[in-house]
């Protein structure tokens, strides 16, 4: 007999429930493990002091410096870079970057009208120049120079200048200063007695001088235009005191340094304006000289200057000398071979102690001043005071 659809129906649902129930009894299979999701990355730095990008500025720069190693060399004129000094600052310059510097030497004077030459046929054959910054005003007045900050790193460095770097040019800086400089009689102590050591200007109108002072030349240097102009504005000197001066046989030389020269041997036993900048070579090497400090005054300025020169022939050869040359390492080399005090904190001053100087009154020298000793250099005021 046939089962009934009902009765099979019964069993397979019986059946399906046993299922059910030993499936649920049965223990449960551990979930396969999953792969967590990595965790999120977060951005690298490096800190800048460890790895500097350039700046526009650097890149610039680092152009500059291509492009006049590719030029080779410049030529400057040069009233300060002399003999071993010179020498000196050349080979510094070129152990650095493999650029000749060539150093033609004469008086700041010749360079003006040389350079107005030049200038004028087309022909520029300096690329810089240094010397006396009443000269290099008269280049800049007649157009001869150029602004030298110009992307130029060691002009952005802070807290290094003894003094004002620009201090002769502050508004169009065309000229800067090399050395901080002091203006003051020198003797030769061999010469002059302790006793007979000039103490304040007066001092050297007194009868035991006469024909025993030795001045540049005030018709081929500014220099003496240039020192006597701020005493006078402090009235430590008036125009009486400088006939009187010329009254005592003055001996006019051609230039500073044939004035050291001059005072070294003794042929002239005082400089009436040593400056330290050309005279402390002279007492490093053992002249028996030594700068005096006036009571009344000395005059403190900054220089020598130096500049680039309007279409220079190789203008980036020259901006790359002039970063250089005020640089920590062109001030070392320049102070230790010339004996000139640094214009920079951070070099050594390497002067002897005969022509150091701590001014019990130091007078500066302000661009005004500097302006109208040029004038009076123009008009040959001192000539004409002297009656030559």
């Amino acid at each position: 007999m046939r089962p009934s659809m009902v009765g099979v129906s019964r069993t397979l649902l019986g059946s399906l429930l046993i299922l059910g129930v030993l499936s649920a009894c049965a223990p449960k299979a551990a979930p396969a493990p999953s792969t967590p999701a990595p965790p999120a990355r977060l951005p690298v730095s490096t800190p800048t002091s460890n790895l500097p990008l350039p700046t526009s500025q650097e890149a610039a720069w680092a152009k500059v410096v291509e492009a006049a190693k590719k030029e080779g060399g410049l030529t400057m004129y040069s009233f300060n870079l002399v003999g071993d000094v010179g020498v000196a600052v050349s080979r510094g310059f070129k152990e650095r970057y493999g650029i000749s510097l060539d150093i033609i030497t004469g008086r700041g004077a010749e360079f003006v009208e040389r350079l107005k030459t030049e200038k004028r046929m087309g022909k520029v054959v300096a690329d810089a120049a240094d010397g006396s910054s009443l000269h290099l005003m008269n280049m800049k007045a007649e157009g001869l120079t150029i602004s030298v900050v110009d992307q130029s790193p060691v002009f952005s460095e802070q807290g290094v200048w003894a003094a004002n770097v620009f201090s002769m040019d502050p508004k169009d800086k065309h000229l800067a200063g090399l050395s901080l400089n002091y203006w003051s009689p020198w003797i030769n102590t061999k010469q002059v007695t302790a006793a007979d050591v000039p103490q304040v200007w007066r001092d050297l109108l007194k009868p035991q001088f006469k024909g025993k002072m030795v001045l540049t030349d005030p018709t081929t240097s500014g220099g003496p235009q240039q020192f006597f102009v701020p005493l006078m504005r402090e009235r430590v000197v008036d125009e009486e005191y400088l006939r009187a001066l010329y009254k005592q046989d003055l001996l006019l030389s051609a230039s500073l340094p044939d004035e050291g020269r001059l005072l070294a041997r003794g042929e002239r036993p005082i400089s009436v304006r040593g400056s330290i900048a050309t005279l402390a070579k002279f007492a490093a090497e053992g002249a028996p000289i030594k700068a005096i400090d006036m009571r009344d005054g000395v005059v403190q300025l900054v220089s020598p200057v130096t500049a680039i020169i309007a279409g220079a022939p190789h203008p980036n050869a020259a901006r790359l000398f002039m970063n250089w040359f005020l640089s920590k390492e062109g001030q070392a080399v320049y102070t230790k071979a010339s004996g000139a005090p640094p214009i920079r904190r951070d070099v050594a001053d390497p002067s002897p102690e005969a022509a150091r100087l701590t001014p019990q009154k130091a007078v500066l020298q302000t661009l005004e001043d500097n302006d109208k000793a040029n004038q009076y250099f123009k008009d040959r005021w001192l000539d004409k005071l002297w009656g030559r």
